[in-house]
């Protein structure tokens, strides 16, 4: 489920509290996803300088995500290139630096404070750019990667970074990707991006590159480190951090974060009667379509219990409350979410009617039986 009625880099740090935004996004109306088209196609190999160090600039601002920006900061630092010279300096061939609107103090999102080494105005021209999911969005940020993308560098995002970029324009008619619980809002927000899902990157254009959340940035990193020096520099840059993912060995087609689909074993699958077995439905807004799917089993007490998946964001089994069945009229909550849902099943137990309340606002949905 993408959870980003807030600020694009939510989804990244707050992951455990996603759940609890699902119906509130859906009663605001976010847009549903559309599946995106395939990758592009294999970047050609990036030609390093034959003098001098590659300048990466990590953009950060307000709520950075520390391993968004960490981890490939980390990658690019441990990069060395034996044949480049005798000196350690000279081996290390990337010159790392952050870059913001001015050079007040920024909190990532562990609460660590940063200050920025450079603003747009006075930083050094880089060849590559990276992207983490972050706060800021000013239009000098905007400004800033457009020019740096016009000379041929290398853009990189890093999880909802990707919402950065896209704001850019950048991205538009082409593949991207991003945080796995943001793929719906991404797609609704900017709908001539073709967004690809269970990606750990994605080559976007030549030079372009998203990657999805948090770790996923490693990966990414990796790649255009093979990309300028070869896999042997890049495997042994891996083995240096004691990096074990190989997903940079791929075309970023590995899946970003396993989840159970909604079709997997549950203890529901076994039940067809009453209100007990798999159901499937749609809340409906102006904007969008929102699929679901509801579960429900008895437990060895009697009492009724299920949970709820978001088909279209790929978030399962969150916990159904206070289950109950009285006649024909079914009710349940969802805790977290501080709302409920009270409905009828029809005579011929095939579908249940009613409506989801939460926040002073009521949504109908209806759920048909499914066979699993």
């Amino acid at each position: 489920m993408a959870f980003l009625g807030s600020s694009p880099d939510t989804a990244c740090i707050m992951k455990k509290i996603q759940a609890a935004l699902l119906i509130v996004v859906i009663l605001l109306g976010v847009a549903c996803a559309q599946q995106g088209s395939s990758a592009s196609d294999k970047a050609a190999k990036l030609v390093p300088p034959a003098t001098g160090k590659i300048n990466v600039a990590f953009i950060l601002t307000e709520g950075s995500v520390m391993i968004d920006f960490a981890g490939p900061w980390e990658t690019f630092q441990d990069v060395m290139v034996p044949m480049r010279g005798p000196k350690m300096d000279d081996q290390h061939v990337f010159h790392l630096y952050t870059v913001s609107d001015n050079k007040n103090p920024i909190h990532a999102s562990s609460g660590m404070q940063i200050i920025p080494d450079y603003t747009f105005e006075d930083a050094p021209q880089p060849m590559i750019v990276v992207i983490p999911a972050q706060m800021g969005d000013s239009p000098k940020m905007l400004e800033w990667i457009r020019k740096t993308s016009a000379r041929g560098n290398v853009v990189m995002s890093v999880c909802n970074g990707a919402f950065n970029l896209a704001e850019t324009g950048l991205l538009d008619g082409h593949p991207a990707t991003s945080y796995h619980t943001s793929y719906q809002t991404f797609q609704h927000r900017f709908p001539k991006v073709q967004v690809e899902r269970g990606r750990r990157w994605v080559q976007s254009t030549p030079t372009i590159f998203t990657a999805g959340g948090l770790s996923s940035g490693i990966d990414l990193a990796l790649h255009i480190v093979e990309l300028y020096y070869g896999r042997d520099i890049a495997q042994e840059t891996a083995r240096t951090m004691e990096y074990e993912g190989q997903g940079w060995k791929r075309d970023g087609s590995a899946i970003a974060n396993q989840r159970r689909p909604a079709a997997a074993t549950n203890p529901s699958d076994q039940y067809k009667t009453g209100v007990l077995g798999n159901w499937q439905g749609k809340i409906v807004t102006k904007d969008r379509n929102h699929n679901i799917a509801v579960h429900i089993w008895p437990r060895k007490d009697g009492t009724l219990s299920g949970t709820l998946d978001s088909l279209d964001e790929e978030v399962n089994g969150i916990e159904l409350n206070l289950v109950a069945l009285t006649a024909n009229k079914l009710r349940f909550s969802l805790r977290s979410l501080e709302g409920t849902y009270e409905a009828r099943l029809n005579r011929s137990n095939s579908a249940i009617s009613g409506t989801w309340k939460q926040n002073g606002k009521s949504l109908p949905l209806v759920l048909e039986r499914i066979n699993q």
